[in-house]
């Protein structure tokens, strides 16, 4: 049987692990939009990334609907380094306990750069910019985020991939 890596990425970061995994594995790969849930019987192994957006992973729930009876590897690529508050908010925002209990699921350090974000996202989040840059006794938080405006990040590493890829070939020889 084949095996597979699915993700949907908007600014590029989640296309590069996923292509980088892809090829580690030695597995097909493809955009979600361009996959049909009649093809999930097809293959063997299934990967899934998605970039977080607002705490939200893109099309996470069709996929945990999709997947509800057939155990996947997940991983969410989102802006920040390995923060563990942030990767326990983007675990308690898109799964309940079972479906954690039930995928494996795996975090990517992506990268933040406002200057991509296009549409009513932008003006959102020009708003927003405003607004913190007006505040007094700016948090911690509220100080990265702004600094992030004006210096976009990128912890994408191919390193970071050594662990998915690790579990993948290990379920792929069990099976």
């Amino acid at each position: 049987m084949k095996n597979i890596v699915l993700y949907k990425s908007k600014y590029g970061n989640t296309l590069q692990y996923a292509t980088w995994i892809a090829e580690e594995l030695d597995w097909e790969i493809r955009d979600f939009s361009k996959f049909k849930k009649t093809e999930i019987s097809n293959y063997q192994n299934i990967i899934f990334g998605s970039g977080v957006y607002m705490g939200k992973m893109n099309k996470i729930k069709k996929v945990l609907k999709w997947f509800k009876e057939k155990p996947i590897i997940i991983f969410a690529c989102a802006g920040n380094n390995n923060v563990e508050k942030d990767i326990n908010d983007i675990k308690n925002n898109n799964f309940n306990e079972e479906q954690l209990a039930f995928h494996k699921f795996f975090y990517l350090p992506g990268g933040v750069d406002f200057s991509k974000v296009k549409g009513v996202f932008k003006i959102m989040l020009n708003v927003f910019k405003k607004y913190l840059e007006k505040k007094k006794n700016k948090t911690k938080d509220e100080k990265a985020i702004l600094k992030g405006f004006y210096n976009p990040t990128n912890y994408v590493n191919k390193g970071h991939i050594e662990e998915i890829v690790s579990y993948a070939k290990k379920i792929e020889d069990f099976k």
